[in-house]
């Protein structure tokens, strides 16, 4: 049928009123403001207010400086923009945002940040419903998907103070890292939890993008601790950025400071505890963490992250039914709700998968296969606990029920690879190394450049190949690990056997540069005639 101009018009009219909340609450008041700051933000923009049009009655934009399109960008969706010089500050620009929204409730987010349909829909609803007798802020999450396609439930669930009364007193503190609960707290205000999120997931995550952003991070902090010495906050945050940089004697350092200072009802505290304990245990030094981790817990007895690395310290000092235990606690997470920033999977498969290998250490490994299984169950398509369900599994002699669970793996390359690489082990346990090597083989036509493959290779012909096979097998993985000592020292011990007597001290060597206190390769290098 064809309409008139006038009709398409009432149609694009009725339209508008259907999807704009504004039009939805009536248009006496803006109710919700949504505050963003902007700079050089062309490329992630158009995603995050085309995401949260649809819920805002205002959009209120503050571009800091931008060199491309960004604020044309900001216009075209809608959004009020503002300028305003950056200055080292992201409260004071964050707070330029606020200046100039007119809705009685504000929601902020970052250019980077998007909403989904239904959670759009539920913060729409909560704000439709908010009066005098409502709390003076809510806390949302923000999801930090993880950067590796092999880990997808990889999230970091972090818990920010995100909608709030429009209230001059209420304004953001700290150049970096801002927060607007002080303000609130102030006020004597209370906050309501939601589990409303946004997703983060437009930001620069290549090597050289996250370099800018700790040195950037780095410069502006140490400007705010010059300002505000002994902050605690400050220094959790400078401990934090040190440690992202695998500066871990830095981290350490302001960390601890930062919990000799703070208050134990501070909400950054237990998470300060649990990156001093990651940086101590990335340098190695376990005791210290141990003794870190029993005061943590005491103080915070259910925190799931405190207990997921008192797992990995325990382990580490060989203390296996006390990281079993922990991995437990872990996965249980009866903490009550705080405010957290947490990686979601240490309460799930990463507890899982590092409890299963804890079980197999201890030699029950019924209980590991049963943890392996549940890994699984939460996500079939990761690589890893199919192979350590199918190496639990050999351990226990359970050849066919393997070739079952085998039958059963999701086609996709990377799974049949594995797949062809569990049959080659089934093989190689029965005697059938002509089987076994045609499983290697189909692996390597399926994945050729497969890690774990060479590894199984390297392991095939070091044991049943000849010298020069292995010798090359082995090289290649020296070349492509060369942190793994393991595998410089069977190379040193190929080459024995080819009599390269030369090569095999250049092996050992490298190998002792990684394991410099392993005895057998001490032995091996010591016993081969000098020059």
């Amino acid at each position: 049928m064809v309409r008139s101009v006038a009709d398409l018009k009432a149609i694009q009219t009725m339209n508008l009123q259907i999807t704009n909340p504004r039009q939805m609450v009536g248009a006496q008041e803006v109710r919700l403001s949504v505050c963003m700051i902007v700079r050089d933000s062309a490329r992630t923009l158009p995603a995050a207010l085309e995401s949260i049009r649809p819920w805002a009655d205002e959009m209120v934009a503050v571009d800091t400086g931008s060199t491309d399109n960004t604020s044309e960008i900001a216009h075209k969706f809608g959004a009020r923009v503002f300028h305003f010089p950056w200055c080292d500050d992201f409260s004071a620009a964050r707070n330029e945002s606020l200046k100039h929204a007119q809705g009685s409730w504000l929601f902020w987010m970052d250019s980077d940040d998007t909403i989904d349909a239904e959670n759009g829909r539920k913060l729409r609803t909560l704000v439709n419903g908010l009066d005098e007798n409502s709390p003076m802020a809510y806390v949302a999450q923000v999801h930090c998907p993880g950067t590796s396609e092999d880990h997808p439930r990889d999230v970091t669930i972090v818990d920010q103070v995100k909608l709030f009364r429009n209230h001059s007193e209420l304004r953001f503190e700290g150049r970096i890292h801002e927060q607007i609960l002080p303000a609130i707290r102030r006020q004597s205000g209370t906050v309501g939890w939601t589990d409303i999120f946004v997703v983060h997931s437009g930001s620069d995550q290549t090597t050289e993008g996250r370099r800018r952003k700790q040195l950037r991070d780095l410069r502006i902090l140490k400007i705010e601790l010059s300002e505000n010495p002994d902050h605690p906050f400050v220094l959790f945050n400078l401990g934090m950025t040190y440690g992202d940089m695998d500066c871990h004697i830095e981290a350490i350092e302001h960390l601890e400071k930062c919990i000799q200072i703070s208050s134990a009802g501070e909400s950054h505290v237990r998470k300060a505890y649990a990156l001093l304990v990651s940086s101590l245990t990335e340098l190695n030094r376990c005791d210290d963490a141990w003794a870190r981790l029993t005061q943590a817990i005491a103080d915070f007895p259910n925190d799931p992250e405190l207990q997921f690395r008192k797992g990995l310290v325990a382990h580490r000092l060989n203390r296996l039914a006390e990281a079993a235990n922990a991995y437990r606690n872990a996965i249980a997470n009866r903490d009550e709700r705080h405010f957290s920033s947490i990686d979601r999977s240490l309460t799930g498969y990463k507890a899982r998968q590092n409890l299963a290998i804890v079980l197999e250490e201890q030699g029950k490994l019924d209980l590991a296969e049963i943890q392996w299984r549940r890994v699984l169950d939460e996500l079939p398509s990761y690589r890893p606990p199919w192979r350590g369900l199918s190496e639990c599994l050999l351990k226990q002699k359970k050849l066919k029920t393997l070739q079952v669970e085998l039958e059963q793996i999701p086609n996709e390359r990377p799974l049949l690879c594995e797949s062809a690489i569990q049959r080659y082990l089934i093989a190689k346990a029965s005697g059938d190394l002509a089987e076994a090597s045609r499983q290697l083989g189909q692996a390597a036509h399926i994945l050729p450049d497969d890690i774990h493959l060479l590894r199984c290779r390297c392991h095939f012909l070091f044991d049943n190949g000849n010298p020069d096979e292995a010798i090359q097998a082995l090289s290649e993985l020296c070349r492509r690990e060369p942190n793994d000592g393991a595998a410089h020292h069977n190379l040193g011990l190929a080459c024995l056997r080819a009599n390269r007597t030369g090569a095999a001290k250049v092996a050992f060597e490298n190998s002792l540069a990684v394991r410099p206190n392993h005895s057998l390769t001490q032995q091996l290098l010591a016993s081969l005639p000098a020059g």
